[in-house]
């Protein structure tokens, strides 16, 4: 009989490496991915280390018993040095480090836009650009608007055609 610990470790690590094919599909990166949970296509299995391209595409119509990719996870696993590992999760830290000084800078231009509508004796979200920038932080509805925005005025502009961002979600078909 499995060992329960053991089986979730391994289901921990099929988890991270499916996130690791999205991640690394997302950022236009090998392996490729499909939406898997729509019925068809493939689920991708990837090694979750950086600048490491090995993946194992298992076809949703008829996975691989689930015996097998854990094997052949874990034998790709042990072909990396400790030191992969720790650089991986370096380079992860270092950027989300700048991810979060990014939206700290963000959210410093809207408080800057409220303290300046305060001491106009204005409403303190009354300003335009603070709400965009607000709503963008956030992610909330009303940067659709955004979008939708950009991409009305970009439609004239050489070199701005589809310059709108796109949600993650979006991107991947979900």
């Amino acid at each position: 009989m499995d060992d329960p610990g053991e089986r979730l470790s391994s289901i921990d690590e099929r988890r991270a490496a499916e996130h690791a094919g999205l991640w690394k599909a997302d950022l236009g990166q090998a392996p490729h991915y499909t939406p898997a949970f729509t019925g068809g296509g493939w689920t991708c299995i990837a090694c979750p280390l950086d600048n490491c391209d090995w993946h194992h595409d298992d076809p949703v119509t008829q996975p691989s018993a689930h015996g097998i990719v854990e094997a052949k996870l874990q034998e790709h696993l042990k072909t990396h040095a400790m030191v992969d590992f720790l650089s991986s999760l370096q380079h992860a830290r270092d950027s989300s480090t700048a991810l979060r000084e990014s939206n700290n800078r963000a959210w410093d231009v809207v408080s800057l836009h409220r303290l300046r509508a305060v001491h106009q004796g204005e409403h303190p979200s009354g300003d335009p650009i603070a709400q965009m920038l607000s709503a963008a932080l956030v992610g909330t509805a009303e940067h659709e608007d955004v979008r939708a925005e950009v991409t009305r005025l970009s439609v004239d502009v050489a070199g701005a055609r589809n310059i709108a961002s796109v949600p993650v979600a979006e991107r991947r078909g979900a």
